[in-house]
């Protein structure tokens, strides 16, 4: 079900600035999985397959953003 929010294009960039952190934490969540090593926290996962599953999903949410306004 898809859903339409309407807000400011400064509040769509706080909101791409956030979910981008979010994806990151998760990719440094990876590099911990695999390699043992990161330069940051990491967060609770089962393993790396599904943090790089996760933060896919939200660079997915960061395309689908950009692409509604034509810089995707």
């Amino acid at each position: 079900m898809k859903k339409v929010v309407e807000m400011e294009d400064d509040d769509w960039g706080q909101v791409i600035d956030g979910v981008t952190c979010r994806a990151e934490e998760y990719e440094r969540t990876v590099q911990y999985h695999e390699s043992g090593i990161t330069d940051g926290d990491i967060l609770e996962v089962k393993d790396a397959r599904e943090a790089k599953n996760i933060a896919e999903h939200y660079r997915e949410i960061i395309r689908k953003i950009r692409g509604q306004f034509g810089n995707g």
